[in-house]
């Protein structure tokens, strides 16, 4: 699609050309027109003059007395001439030479006005009409060369359309200030939207155009309802889980009751299944509160999140003693959801805090996009296993608490923004987690 300025400009000069169009063909048409109407005015005159000035035939001769027509009649193609026609006499102007004009059959009081090609090349507008004199018709023809009209309407054409080129021109360079201008309002809504998918700021500012307010308060609409969306999908996880916490634990509670324990195999089954509902409870709860507030959209600010993060993550294993340390340049920010990313430092976190012997180390650094390191000092995986480590609810050892989801939730956050998952041995002895975010395109830095 072309863009609006693209459209203004071929709107303009179409409309400007078909205007123009139309006024050259009214103007060349308008003084064609006059110009014709005064040389038939001219003939018409001639051609009385001349009436008045036939005498009676002698001996079947026309005679001329005092025409009073000028001398240009006299001389050869000089452009103007004339014939009398008089039952079956012509009389012609010297000017003819030896041309003759064509007569062209007329009624009485009839004028008919021709062009006919004339002598030496020229063009001729003729004017013929028949009248009585003495009694008898006579036809008078008179014809004045139109070429040099011709040629002067041609430049006039030609000059007219260098001038309509020109405006044009003109006319669209102004236009095209103009557009810029009044499109130059635009760009700070685009920076907005530009400032608004990095996470700079949450909503668009109303200082826009008049015709482009309801477009910016619709976004804004729609933006505001996804936070508040979002956020009630949270709370209500958050919600679930603490609403069924109850009731599952009054149900272990009923298998310490004597009835229920005549039934070994129902007792072992019912105490399975409420465990790993508790377990999924747990981690629900678990991401809510890692999750925490903000809206969509917003930037990753690493040094302000992550050590809030880590207090939280010693605190729901304040029985480990553990210590979880970060490296993490001042200045790093990564143009993504800080919900997501949180998601995605947490459930790393959780997992090393989970496998380690008593150290955790997380590194995060920018190298063509953002590359996170989580680091313990645990038993660590083989080769085997780290290749299973993704699927969905795996577990390589049983042995640990948990329902295995969180790298699953992991990889779906990494595909989402098309990065990628890496496994090693750490330093420390562990399982060394690698995650690589390219940068967004509209995200990357100049």
């Amino acid at each position: 699609m072309k863009s609006l300025q693209s459209r203004l400009h071929w709107g303009l000069a179409g409309s400007l050309m078909i205007l123009m169009l139309f006024m050259g063909w009214l103007i060349h048409t308008g003084m064609a027109q006059v110009s014709r109407e005064m040389m038939v005015s001219r003939l018409e005159h001639d051609a009385q003059a001349l009436l008045a000035s036939l005498q009676p035939p002698v001996q079947g001769q026309l005679i001329l007395k005092d025409a009073r027509l000028g001398s240009i009649y006299n001389q050869a193609f000089s452009g103007h001439y004339y014939m009398l026609v008089l039952d079956g006499e012509e009389l012609r102007s010297r000017s003819l030479w030896d041309w003759t004009l064509e007569v062209p059959e007329t009624g009485d009081a009839d004028v008919v006005v021709t062009e006919v090609p004339g002598p030496d090349g020229q063009v001729l507008l003729q004017w013929t009409k028949r009248f009585e004199r003495f009694g008898l018709p006579v036809t008078i023809v008179v014809a004045e060369d139109i070429t040099s009209l011709q040629a002067a309407l041609r430049r006039f054409n030609l000059y007219f359309a260098l001038g309509v080129a020109a405006v044009l021109v003109v006319v669209l360079l102004i236009q095209t200030v103009i557009v810029r201008r009044s499109l130059a309002s635009l760009r700070g809504i685009r920076r907005e939207v530009q400032a608004l998918a990095d996470g700079e700021i949450s909503m668009l500012s109303g200082q826009v155009p008049t015709e482009i307010v309801p477009l910016v308060e619709e976004v804004n609409h729609l933006l505001q309802l996804l936070a508040q969306r979002l956020q009630r999908s949270r709370n209500a996880v958050g919600n679930l889980a603490h609403g069924l916490k109850h009731p599952l634990g009054l149900l272990m509670q009923l298998l310490d009751n004597e009835v229920v324990k005549q039934h070994p195999q129902l007792v072992e089954e019912i105490d399975s299944n409420t465990r790993k509902i508790l377990q999924i409870m747990e981690r629900e709860l678990k991401r809510a509160r890692l999750s925490g507030g903000g809206v969509p959209g917003q930037r990753f600010i690493a040094s302000a999140e992550v050590p809030g993060l880590v207090d939280v993550l010693q605190r729901v294993h304040h029985d480990r003693n553990l210590q979880i340390s970060y490296e993490i340049p001042q200045d790093l920010e990564y143009p993504a959801d800080r919900n997501d990313m949180l998601e995605l430092l947490g459930n790393l976190l959780d997992n090393a805090c989970k496998w380690s012997a008593g150290k955790v180390r997380v590194k995060m650094s920018l190298e063509d996009g953002l590359r996170i390191q989580v680091e313990d000092n645990g038993a660590g995986c083989d080769k085997e296993q780290m290749s299973r480590l993704l699927g969905r609810g795996v577990r390589v050892d049983e042995n640990t608490s948990g329902s295995g989801l969180g790298l699953a939730i992991v990889k779906e956050i990494v595909e989402l923004y098309q990065g990628e998952i890496l496994f090693s041995r750490s330093p420390l002895g562990g399982l060394a987690v690698t995650v690589k975010l390219p940068w967004p395109e509209q995200g990357k830095p100049g």
